[in-house]
């Protein structure tokens, strides 16, 4: 092009390149091009081959036209092709030529979407960013690569997925992982691991609520794999499962965590949110027997206010209701219901109740037809949709739902010893580990009375009435006695006089 200007006599003016993008799209320097054209700044627009400059078909020839018709003295010309506007009937040619270089674009498309389907249901990695819990690896075939289990990363997942079933606020954990300098994702330090680099000294990245949601709820966990096709006129794109031949979700690599627990994650993230798609907001502090303390008047659920400087657990009732409103020192409130519950029952041995449920052989399709369902009935919303050939599908697999859901349930339920005592377990664990093991060993809820002194400070342990409940098992091991037998008890034991006067290092603290 340099030599067929200098040819010319044209002088360059500048030289505008877009290594690496796709013609099918619009360019930043195609369009200053353009510009440079219209402004007067150039009078020669040269380019190698037509489909050099631009693969959008008509739109973009009529753009160019536009311009040209507004200054007449300038100039396109397309070396390659032999196409120069001062010729009668380049329109014509470069029509043709645009429309043809847009169709080419279109299978070339078609075929690398095509190929990359087929790699990926022989189980090739299509490349891009590694999914948590995976690392590359090289494809048993001896073409492509494909990914394998990361030891490491999946016992972090399945420590997420525990902490997320077991109740505990993900923006916990947050900090615990990057605390730890557990790599995120997309970490610098993750990206060199992978690729065999040395990773000393690069950053982990710091954990955030989204990405630890991303990876517990996301498709890639079940080593399925998910593609992207553009939303017209947006940025953003439209996912959706890769399907095998018989319209199910693809199972791609292995699986990091089984069909159940990832459907009880999903259900437990989603329950985690407010309409808005954002996290609810967790207390930064909650105490031992929030959630559990109730007003012994109106019903109404006890909340953590601050008066004179102390917690205090205070009735919630509504400015000129007739409730008194009762409320107690947290710390104290806190002590007596601790030392009731271990007085009684801190030397029985401790126990978790471990249930699965087990659909013999069906777990996995039905989680499958599930996704495939979804993925239908949102394909149904989308403008060029083929609503009957969906609408066929949709019934198709709601009918197999049926059929698995009507397969035999079985529930299995067992007492899994700990090894410790539940006072050794209270010692250990922190607040939350505190009201699991109220919850579970009896307590339903604590009524807090009113005082029948008032203005009186006077600590008074009986206006706390918790309700007990039987946890009775007929399938618990003997071996776990009365920590599964709780009888019901009247009222909480009372302390000496002066027990909530002592430092609760004291060593005369003993429980009362």
């Amino acid at each position: 092009m340099r030599a067929f200007a200098e040819s010319e006599g044209l002088d360059v003016a500048q030289v505008l390149s877009d290594d690496g993008l796709s013609g099918r799209k619009a360019r930043a320097n195609a369009d200053e091009a353009l510009r440079m054209l219209d402004a007067g700044e150039a009078d020669a627009l040269l380019v190698w081959k037509l489909d050099r400059w631009t693969r959008q078909g008509l739109g973009a020839i009529g753009r160019l036209v536009e311009v040209l018709d507004r200054h007449p003295k300038a100039e396109f010309i397309a070396l390659r092709d032999g196409i120069r506007s001062t010729q009668p009937s380049w329109r014509l040619t470069a029509a043709v030529l645009s429309e043809v270089a847009r169709s080419e674009a279109d299978n070339t498309a078609m075929r690398v979407s095509a190929a990359i389907r087929d790699n990926q249901q022989k189980g090739r990695f299509k490349g891009g960013t590694v999914p948590y819990g995976y690392s590359p690896a090289p494809h048993p075939s001896g073409r492509g690569r494909t990914l394998i289990l990361n030891p490491a990363e999946v016992a972090t997942i399945k420590r997420m997925a525990d902490w997320a079933l077991d109740g505990r606020p993900i923006n916990g954990l947050i900090d615990i992982l990057t605390n730890e300098g557990v790599p995120t994702t997309r970490s610098p330090y993750r990206l060199a691991t992978l690729r065999g680099e040395d990773a000393h000294g690069l950053a982990r990245g710091v954990w955030s609520w989204p990405a630890v949601a991303a990876i517990l709820t996301g498709d890639a966990v079940l080593g399925r794999v998910s593609v992207g096709s553009p939303i017209d006129g947006t940025r953003r794109k439209a996912w959706s499962l890769v399907l095998d031949e018989a319209g199910l979700p693809l199972q791609a690599f292995p699986a990091a965590l089984d069909v159940e627990t990832s459907a009880r994650l999903r259900d437990r993230i989603k329950s985690s949110k407010i309409p808005s798609g954002k996290p609810r907001r967790v207390p930064r502090k909650a105490r031992l027997l929030s959630g559990l303390l109730w007003c012994g008047v109106c019903g109404k659920k006890l909340w953590v206010t601050v008066r004179s400087g102390r917690s205090t657990y205070t009735c919630s009732r509504k400015a000129g209701g007739t409730c008194p409103a009762p409320n107690m020192t947290a710390e104290l409130a806190e002590r007596a219901i601790t030392d009731t519950f271990l007085a009684e029952r801190g030397h029985w041995p401790e126990a978790v109740l471990e249930e699965s449920v087990h659909r013999p052989e069906h777990v996995d399709e039905l989680a499958r037809v599930q996704a495939a369902i979804d993925q239908t009935a949102a394909q149904m919303t989308h403008d060029d949709a083929d609503v009957a050939r969906l609408a066929t599908e949709l019934q198709t697999l709601k009918g197999r739902r049926t059929e698995l859901q009507a397969a035999p349930v079985t529930i299995e339920r067992r007492w899994i010893p700990t090894g410790r005592t539940i006072a050794e377990a209270w010692a250990d664990g922190d607040d939350h580990t505190k009201r699991g093991l109220l919850e579970r060993f009896g307590l339903d809820r604590i009524d807090l009375l009113p005082t029948e002194t008032r203005g009186s400070n006077v600590f008074q342990p009986e206006r706390l009435v918790p309700h007990w409940i039987d946890v009775d098992d007929p399938d618990a091991p003997d071996s776990l006695g009365r920590g599964l037998l709780i009888p019901r008890l009247s009222a909480p034991v009372k302390p000496p006089r002066d027990y909530y006067s002592r430092p609760p290092g004291d060593a005369s603290h003993t429980a009362g």
